[in-house]
């Protein structure tokens, strides 16, 4: 099995609140070279029209 390579940006410990809402608690992400990531986000104010 072949080694992971080294990750070129980390990030640990991501935590964000909005009131009333835990959003992230104590996240950790880290990206390697060669890594696609998405992040796909449905927002109420998607919803207004």
């Amino acid at each position: 099995m072949a080694e992971k390579a080294i990750p070129f940006v980390r990030m640990s410990g991501i935590s964000k609140q909005f009131p009333g809402v835990m959003a992230l608690e104590n996240v950790d992400f880290s990206l390697r070279a060669g890594e696609v990531h998405v992040l796909l986000v449905k927002t109420a104010l998607a919803n207004r029209r």
